[in-house]
């Protein structure tokens, strides 16, 4: 693990510029006429930061308030890609001369729906957070052995209905009862209706797991780690830059 002296830490004017930077990478791949912009919440610890501009429109997130997020391209039928970008920093010190930053995290998420429609389901989203305290007092990577960076998967819990949960907690009782009864059945587990599992399944939080999206495990240690810490702005702007192109070129797959 890194130590804390190799924190990303910048200061203000660097991290406008940096803001900056972000802003002209979005505009780049975004929807014709969007011209997008990145605010601080700057009252709020940690500092959080936002897209907002012309052509955004607010969406629902699965984590949090919601949001801004810009139209990235339309597929047929009228549905559309959406790009939501949320960062955080936290301000260090207590100097009012020269203000100072470190880094904790950048959350890149995609979204489909329709235009001037506030339900956008969010489907996946990709994440990088650096060395910082998560717990208010330790530092350390976040979500322990997580990958950084990492996808996040949230279509499921996107669609999901409560009435879903419930029933799948009572299909799962159900299962577990025949599990340790010893009282001979007419029926097994097995008989249950095939549409079932699909409950259960679609009940899991899938959202929670963290699929590594930088992990080497074919090399011998110790290239073969899968978290990574950026260790300057501008590795973040081109992870941000790299993995939204990417997730572009996949959602041209459901076209």
């Amino acid at each position: 693990m890194k130590e804390m002296s190799s924190r990303l830490v910048i200061s203000e004017t660097a991290l406008k510029k940096h803001w900056g930077s972000l802003e002209d990478i979005i505009d780049r791949v975004v929807g014709t006429g969007v011209e997008t912009s990145i605010d601080a919440e700057w009252g709020v610890a940690p500092l959080s930061v936002g897209l907002f501009g012309n052509g955004c429109e607010l969406a629902s997130r699965n984590r949090g308030s919601d949001a801004h997020v810009a139209p990235l391209f339309g597929f047929d039928g009228g549905v559309w890609a959406w790009l939501g970008f949320y960062q955080e920093w936290a301000r260090e010190g207590s100097s009012r001369v020269v203000r100072q930053y470190s880094y904790r995290s950048t959350t890149l998420s995609i979204h489909l729906g329709f235009r001037n429609i506030r339900h956008k389901p969010q489907i996946f989203r990709a994440e990088w957070a650096g060395w910082a305290t998560w717990n208010g007092m330790d530092y350390g990577a976040q979500a322990g052995d997580a990958g950084h960076p990492h996808w996040q998967f949230d279509v499921l819990e996107s669609l999901r209905k409560e009435e879903t949960v419930e029933t799948a907690r009572e299909y799962l009782a159900v299962l577990k009862q025949e599990e340790h009864s010893s009282q001979v059945r007419p029926f097994s587990p097995d008989s249950l209706h095939l549409g079932e599992i699909d409950v259960v399944v679609g009940a899991k939080d899938f959202s929670r797991m963290h699929f590594a999206s930088a992990a080497s495990w074919w090399k011998n240690a110790p290239e073969n780690r899968h978290v990574h810490f950026p260790e300057e702005v501008r590795d973040i702007e081109a992870w941000v830059q790299r993995t939204i192109e990417y997730s572009v070129g996949e959602l041209v797959r459901l076209e």
